[in-house]
């Protein structure tokens, strides 16, 4: 048991750290799950707008991608509430405080360089 607890400790950790970044929308944490996306700040006023959503969807499946073939991280996606998201399932013993805390500012790189991407 101890072993779960630190996998959900280390979770609504993380659902805090996407919560206070600049470039993330924190969605859901329950037990060891934590769901964000990515948003960039110059469409953080927009980003609830229809039309603004399918870039995002587009964006995120892009930053997940390159994170997966980076090998850095290891993430799913989830749909949460119609909109895509990132799923951070923390369940490897082995995950550790200093990855979680790692772990925003690298999703935020593999972001920028995504959003610079598909903007041309």
């Amino acid at each position: 048991t101890q072993m779960i607890d630190d996998d959900m400790r280390l979770s609504r950790h993380l659902h805090g750290l996407v919560s206070q970044h600049p470039h993330f929308e924190a969605m859901t944490q329950h037990l060891s799950i934590t769901t964000f996306r990515y948003v960039p700040r110059d469409l953080q006023p927009t980003a609830e707008r229809p039309d603004i959503e399918p870039y995002l969807h587009r964006l995120n499946e892009q930053l997940l991608t390159r994170v997966e073939q980076s090998g850095e991280a290891f993430l799913s996606n989830a749909m949460v509430n119609g909109r895509f998201a990132l799923r951070a399932c923390i369940v490897n013993f082995r995950t550790s405080l200093d990855d979680i805390e790692a772990l925003p500012d690298l999703l935020a790189r593999h972001g920028r360089e995504a959003d610079r991407v598909l903007r041309g």
